[in-house]
């Protein structure tokens, strides 16, 4: 695989930017890639998040 260039990456980078600045969209990468409750912030925060997560599952 060849490498890229120092312009592709930044546009790599503002696009993945792009994707994350909304919450539609955090949720979705969350979700697409699996990604845990962040395991640094508060246990009742954590749990918060665990039961929005299973209201939107909903």
């Amino acid at each position: 695989m060849e490498e890229i260039g120092k312009a592709q990456q930044k546009a790599m980078a503002r696009l993945i930017r792009q994707w994350i600045s909304s919450e539609a969209s955090r949720r979705q990468l969350r979700q697409l890639l699996d990604l845990p409750t962040d395991a640094d912030i508060p246990r009742e925060h954590r749990s918060l998040l665990d039961e929005l997560d299973r209201k939107l599952e909903q």
